[in-house]
C-alpha cells in the first residue's frame, strides 16, 4: 500500500477534475504490476496497473489501491469491470469514495462477483492526498492553501516598499512543490504591478514532505523526474483591469 499511495501522490496536479490514486498488483509476494490515474479522460489507476502487469499472470493475485475503484460509466468504463474481468481476487482498498456516485457500491459489485475486499489500510495518507477532490465532491468548494511570510515586527516590506525573501530555501522548495500539485494560483493586482511574478512551478532540489499538510507521510514528487513540473492555472483579482500588458 505505501508503494500505491506514493503513486498517488506522484500524480497529483495531474488528474483533476479525478482524484489522484495509485493502484499496485501483488503476485506471489512479487509486484507484477502498478499504475497511477492518468490526466482527465484517460485510464484511471486500476486498468493502468493491470496494463502494466503485461504476461504476468493476473488471475488470483492482490492488488492494493488507493481509492475504491469507481463502478460507473464516465469517460472511461467501470474499474470495477476491470478488476474482476483480469481475475484478481483480494483487493485492499485504502478508503472508500466520497463522491456520491461512487459511496460503497465499488465495493460492493467487487465483492458480488466473489472478490475479497479489505478497506482501511493507508486510509488518513490517501485520505490527505484525496483532500482536494472530497472537498469539491462534497461540498462543491475548492480546498485552499493559503501561503504568507512576514518578517519578526510583521512587516513584507521596507518603509520604502523594498522587499526580497523573507522565507529560506527549504519553505520555498515546499512551496513550489504546492504548486506541482494544485490546479490554480491565485494573487492580487497588487502583487502583479508590485512583483511581476511568474507564478509557475520550480523544483530544483526536490521538495521536503514533512511539513506538507496536503500529502502528510507520503513520498512526494523529486525534481529530476523524467516528467516536467506542472504548472497552476494563474489568476489575478483585478477589478479595474490594472494588470499590466507585458505582466509575465
Amino acid at each position: 500500500m505505501a508503494r500505491a499511495l506514493s503513486l498517488a501522490a506522484g500524480a497529483l496536479g495531474r488528474t483533476s477534475p479525478n482524484p489522484s490514486v495509485g493502484a499496485v498488483i501483488v503476485s506471489d509476494g512479487v509486484v507484477i504490476g502498478e499504475g497511477a490515474t492518468q490526466p482527465y479522460g484517460q485510464a484511471h489507476a486500476e486498468p493502468v496497473a493491470i496494463a502494466s502487469a503485461r504476461d504476468a499472470r493476473t488471475h488470483g493475485s492482490t492488488m492494493f489501491v488507493t481509492l475504491e475503484p469507481c463502478n460507473h460509466h464516465g469517460r472511461t468504463p467501470p474499474c470495477t469491470e476491470a478488476v474482476i474481468a483480469s481475475g484478481i481476487r483480494d483487493v485492499h482498498v485504502a478508503t472508500l469514495d466520497p463522491n456520491p456516485r461512487v459511496a460503497g457500491r465499488g465495493v460492493a459489485r467487487l465483492r458480488e462477483a466473489g472478490v475479497t475486499v479489505t478497506v482501511g489500510e493507508g486510509g488518513t495518507e490517501a485520505r490527505a492526498i484525496m483532500a482536494g477532490f472530497a472537498r469539491w465532491v462534497t461540498n462543491r468548494r475548492p480546498f485552499v492553501v493559503s501561503k504568507f511570510a512576514c518578517s519578526l515586527d510583521g512587516r513584507i516590506a521596507t518603509s520604502s516598499g523594498e522587499s526580497q525573501w523573507i522565507t529560506g530555501p527549504e519553505a520555498r522548495r515546499w512551496a513550489h512543490g504546492v504548486r506541482d500539485r494544485i490546479d490554480a494560483i491565485m494573487v492580487g493586482v497588487g502583487t502583479i504591478v508590485a512583483d511581476d511574478p511568474s507564478l509557475t512551478t520550480r523544483l530544483e532540489g526536490g521538495t521536503p514532505h514533512s511539513a506538507d499538510p496536503m500529502i502528510a507521510g507520503v513520498r512526494p514528487r523529486r525534481a529530476g523526474r523524467e516528467d516536467a513540473p506542472s504548472h497552476p492555472l494563474r489568476v489575478v483579482l483585478d477589478t479595474n483591469l490594472r494588470t499590466p500588458a507585458i505582466a509575465r
